[in-house]
C-alpha cells in the first residue's frame, strides 16, 4: 500500500442510513494515498458494526471505538490517532466529499506552502444539490490570501471543507471544544486568523446533507442555542485577546456577523419556543451583546438592530411584537 498523504478523521454517530454513501465517497477519492479514521462515538443503531463491515476490504481504512462523547472528542480522539501524514481533513459521516476533491486540495497546498485550503460546499435536502449559501462568494481559486484580507471568509466556519497541513495543526494546537454542540467555529475561526496563508478552491469539494435532527436543525433545543452563544463568545474573545491583541480591530466584524448569521435563526424561533428557553435565551444572548464594542449594533440594518436591542434590554413583551410575525 502508498505510503498516506492525508489522514480523514470520520466521527460516526448512529448513522446507519447515511454511512456507506459517505464512506463510498472516501474510498472513490482519486487521491488513493489516504487513511480514514473511523470513530465510532458509541452508537446504538448498527452504526459500529456497519462501519467494520464497510471498511473491511480496504486497508486504508480503520475503525476506533470510544464511548459515547460527542462530536469534537471523537474528532480529537481521531487525530490523535492518525499516523505520519502530511495533511489531515475532516468529514461528517452523514455528507459526502466529491470524488477529485482531495486530490485537488492538496495539489493546491503542494503548490502554495499555505496552511490550508478551503473549498466551496453544496447543500443536498433530499434529493435536491443546491449551493451553500455560506460560500455563494467564492468564484474564483485563490491562493495564499488570508481572512484579514478578506473578510467574506468569517463564513467559512466548517471543518469538513478543508485540507489542513498537519505542521501547522500540531504547531497551533488546534483541537475541538468537547461536551458542546457546534464545535466548528471555535476552532475554524481561530484557524483563519493563526494561519500565515489560506487557499480557496471555487469548485465543490463537499456535499453537507441537511437532514431532520442534525446538530445545524436544532432550534427549538436550549443546549443547541446556549452551546452557539458559547462558540461565538469563545471567538469573539480569541479575537479580543489573542496575538496581544493584534486581531481585536476585526472583532466588531465578527461579533455583527454573528448577529447577522450564526444566531439569527434562533432569533426567529423565540415565539415558536417556550418561556423558559425565551428567559435563558434573553439572558445568554443579552450578556454576549453586552461583551460587544459599543457601536457593534449600530453597523446593522434597522429591522435586526431593533430586535438585537430588544434582546439586550431584555425586554420579551416588545420583542415577541416585533417578531410576531417575524419581518424578512
Amino acid at each position: 500500500m502508498t505510503k498516506p498523504v492525508l489522514s480523514v478523521v470520520v466521527p460516526v454517530y448512529n448513522v446507519a442510513e447515511y454511512l456507506k454513501d459517505c464512506l463510498d465517497s472516501l474510498k472513490a477519492q482519486s487521491l488513493e494515498a489516504i487513511e480514514v479514521v473511523v470513530v465510532d462515538d458509541g452508537s446504538t443503531d448498527g452504526s459500529r458494526e456497519l462501519a467494520r463491515d464497510l471498511i473491511s476490504d480496504d486497508p486504508r481504512f480503520r475503525l476506533v471505538e470510544t464511548s459515547h462523547g460527542g462530536l469534537g472528542r471523537a474528532r480529537n480522539i481521531g487525530v490523535a490517532a492518525c499516523g505520519d501524514t502530511e495533511y489531515l481533513a475532516f468529514a461528517d459521516s452523514d455528507d459526502l466529499v466529491t470524488p477529485d476533491a482531495y486530490l485537488k486540495m492538496v495539489s493546491l497546498l503542494e503548490s502554495s506552502g499555505s496552511d490550508f485550503v478551503t473549498g466551496n460546499v453544496q447543500r443536498l435536502t433530499g434529493t435536491e444539490l443546491t449551493q451553500a449559501w455560506q460560500y455563494e462568494q467564492i468564484k474564483t481559486t485563490r491562493t495564499s490570501v488570508h481572512i484579514t484580507e478578506d473578510l467574506s471568509l468569517l463564513t467559512d466556519r466548517v471543518a469538513w471543507n478543508k485540507v489542513f497541513r498537519r505542521s501547522f495543526w500540531d504547531e497551533r494546537q488546534l483541537s475541538f471544544p468537547e461536551g458542546m454542540l457546534y464545535e466548528d467555529s471555535p476552532a475554524m475561526i481561530p484557524a483563519h486568523f493563526m494561519a500565515k496563508s489560506v487557499d480557496v478552491l471555487h469548485e465543490h469539494v463537499y456535499v453537507w446533507r441537511v437532514r431532520a435532527g442534525s446538530i445545524s436543525q436544532r432550534l427549538t433545543d436550549h443546549q443547541g442555542v446556549a452551546d452557539r452563544i458559547a462558540g461565538c463568545r469563545h471567538v469573539s474573545e480569541f479575537l479580543a485577546h489573542a496575538e496581544d491583541g493584534r486581531w481585536a480591530k476585526f472583532k466588531p466584524v465578527y461579533d455583527r456577523s454573528v448577529l447577522v448569521d450564526d444566531l439569527f435563526d434562533w432569533l426567529k424561533t423565540i415565539p415558536m419556543n417556550n418561556e423558559a428557553f425565551r428567559a435563558a435565551f434573553l439572558d445568554e444572548m443579552g450578556s454576549l451583546i453586552e461583551s460587544f464594542a459599543p457601536g457593534t449594533l449600530s453597523g446593522l440594518p434597522e429591522d435586526l438592530r431593533l430586535r438585537w436591542t430588544l434582546v439586550q434590554e431584555r425586554k420579551m413583551e416588545e420583542l415577541l411584537e416585533v417578531l410576531s410575525p417575524v419581518r424578512e
